[in-house]
């Protein structure tokens, strides 16, 4: 079974305000998000882009309002 990906993030990390993770729906727009945060600042950690898997499906029903 294939797992299928969702989204990827990219984790940004600063010693004195902490992580941010930011995600986005491909991953050539988590690339290009890393390499600009990369090419801007010099203080930040950033990560190559993970990708978040979906482990299992969860179905949602809507009933109709009154």
């Amino acid at each position: 079974m294939k797992l299928p990906i969702t989204s990827y993030v990219v984790f940004v990390y600063n010693e004195d305000i902490g992580t941010f993770a930011p995600a986005f729906p491909d991953i050539d727009s988590a690339e290009e998000f890393a390499n600009a945060i990369r090419a801007i600042t010099s203080n930040l950690v950033v990560s190559e882009p993970n990708p978040v898997i979906a482990t299992q499906e969860i179905s949602v029903r809507v009933s109709p309002s009154i």
